[in-house]
């Protein structure tokens, strides 16, 4: 506009970004009006001149990921070679756009308090509507650690998370993203919870938009290292273990180390650009479990402490801790349970045991805390290695055209001891016992063209590809169901023997799971695995942007295509 506010045709607009020395430009139309589409996160400098008028500059104007920018400039009267200089300043109120999203920067993602494994999700939390994030799943087979949150009242999974324009899913899982980019490398987190903007698909509660960092001209670098020793933790209720003879409950050992660096600059200038990072988390975390075990007398049949005295025993049901009951013989009676006799003594003759549970029993390590619930506590460590990989390249072919590229790796293996050893139990604390191994890639590629000053392309492809395996340790037992317990229809099904070697290993061989009432489940009580996943996803995506006077017209397509085995 002029000092009278009239439109001012013409003008010629030149946005460079501060890092890169990237340069786009754009002509005022009849009304005054000009967009500059496909912009980079960033930091630019705008001017706007025209014969006639002083030199427009804005300094600062801050850029980020799926928000529109509006300067509006003023020129005034005067020769161009003078300059109006003036600093970029926030939009208060957007009136651009009907969505509603909440923008996570560098500097939230750097300074604000994480999570344990720095995971830039716990930061939603700060976005309205949201639930508490949470991790979800056994860590085993979700190493990534990914974080779980409800938007809006909506199921978690229907959250969708882009990373730089590429599906991030875990397919079997799909409360989880595939991948998370350290947050050292990432630029700015966009979260949209309402009237999502139409190339936003795919999402229900939340369109998280996730932008990684690239090099500039200059070189920058950064190194962080975590550290977490179990020395410093408190020590949890239930643990009675005294593990260094001083006669006070101590912590199982345990740590966690996660140390890394990023790196990015300049190949070509002004043309050429890299980023790199490096993220490891080493951890044998102190994990302990109380659960209630059958103490001596009552794997020997004896349960004459349990006697009540209403039935001439001498267990008092008023006392704290006791659990009196009467045991009743099944061959007794009739048909409908009347009638049934208590066993003489409360004693279970050695004749009616079970020879399936006496095996199972053998197993199973007695009590080493008193009473008869939480009798038994075990501590240990699960251990997991996890490396993060990061590289991007933006190459500026011309001014109009900018491509770039990503590859993105996880190696994680995660190893947890069984609570009760050969008898199994699940893992130490939950979270599956055995051993993991994830392995996530993700290949990305992506331009934005500027054909013509009214006509902009953008696209992107991605593909994920996860491999992983989980062996629980109970498998090296064979057919542990069928030939040691002599359990028919347990482990392989006779015909399908060669279906269950992978690798040369029997994936239905181990211990069954077993519940008896009142005690801890035992034998192989995490039934969703062994398990063997190979899980990949490709996202192709091209958008269209039309100026044409007032309007802008946006157009495109966005393929998804989701694999699992």
């Amino acid at each position: 506009q002029d000092p009278t506010g009239a439109a001012v045709p013409g003008a010629d607009v030149t946005a460079v970004n501060v890092a890169t020395n990237l340069t786009l430009t754009a002509v005022s139309n009849d009304v005054g009006n000009y967009t500059i589409r496909n912009v980079p996160v960033g930091t630019y400098t705008l001017r706007v001149s025209l014969p006639g008028f002083k030199e427009y500059v804005a300094e600062n104007v801050i850029v980020t990921a799926g928000e529109v920018t509006r300067q509006n400039a003023r020129l005034e009267v005067g020769e161009i070679t003078e300059t109006i200089t003036v600093s970029g300043a926030a939009t208060l109120l957007k009136t651009d756009t009907a969505e509603v999203s909440t923008q996570l920067e560098t500097e939230a993602l750097e300074n604000l308090p994480l999570n344990v494994y720095r995971n830039y999700q716990a930061l939603l939390n700060l976005v309205p509507g949201a639930t508490p994030v949470a991790f979800q799943n056994a860590i085993i087979d979700t190493p990534g650690r990914a974080l779980a949150t409800n938007i809006n009242g909506t199921s978690r999974s229907t959250n969708n998370t882009r990373i730089d324009g590429a599906m991030s899913i875990n397919i079997s899982l799909p409360h989880h993203t595939a991948y998370v980019p350290p947050a050292e490398t990432i630029e700015v987190v966009d979260v949209s919870t309402n009237n999502f903007d139409a190339e936003k698909g795919f999402a229900g509660g939340a369109a998280v938009t996730v932008i990684t960092k690239s090099g500039t001209n200059d070189i920058h670098g950064s190194a962080w290292y975590y550290h977490e020793n179990s020395a410093l933790n408190a020590r949890k209720f239930f643990n009675y273990n005294d593990l260094d003879g001083d006669g006070e409950a101590d912590n199982p050992p345990g740590r966690r180390h996660i140390w890394g660096g990023t790196i990015g600059g300049p190949i070509i200038k002004d043309k050429l650009f890299y980023f790199g990072g490096f993220e490891a988390t080493q951890q044998g975390n102190s994990i302990f479990s109380a659960s209630t075990l059958p103490t001596a007398d009552q794997r020997a049949g004896d349960f004459s402490a349990y006697l009540p005295v209403s039935a001439g025993g001498t267990c008092d049901p008023t006392k704290a801790g006791a659990e009196c009951t009467v045991i009743y013989d099944p061959l007794t009676g009739d048909a409908e349970g009347n009638g049934k006799l208590p066993f003489p003594g409360n004693i279970v003759p050695s004749d009616r045991f079970s020879p399936v549970a006496l095996k199972m029993q053998d197993l199973l390590p007695l009590p080493n805390q008193p009473g008869l619930s939480s009798n038994y506590g075990i501590g240990g460590q699960r251990i997991m290695n996890r490396y993060n990989t990061d590289a991007k390249v933006d190459w500026y072919r011309t001014e109009n055209h900018r491509i770039w590229g990503k590859f993105s790796w996880m190696d994680a293996t995660v190893e947890a001891p069984p609570r009760f050893g050969a008898g199994g139990g699940g893992a130490i604390d939950g979270g599956g016992d055995g051993a993991g191994d994830t392995d996530v890639k993700v290949y990305s590629v992506g331009h934005s063209w500027t054909i013509t000053p009214t006509f902009l392309v953008d696209g992107n492809f991605g593909y994920t590809d996860m491999d992983q395996s989980l062996e629980t340790s109970d498998l090296a037992l064979g057919n542990f169901g069928q030939e040691v317990l002599g359990l028919p229809g347990t482990n392989a099904v006779a015909g399908q023997e060669r279906a269950c070697m992978v690798g040369g290993t029997n994936m239905c061989g181990g211990i069954p799971a077993f519940w008896v009432s009142g005690f801890s489940g035992f034998g192989q009580v995490d039934t969703w695995s062994p398990l063997l996943r190979d899980e990949n996803s490709a996202t192709f995506t091209h958008n269209f942007s039309w100026t044409k006077g007032n309007h802008d017209i946006r157009f495109g397509y966005d393929l998804v295509k989701h694999m699992l085995n």
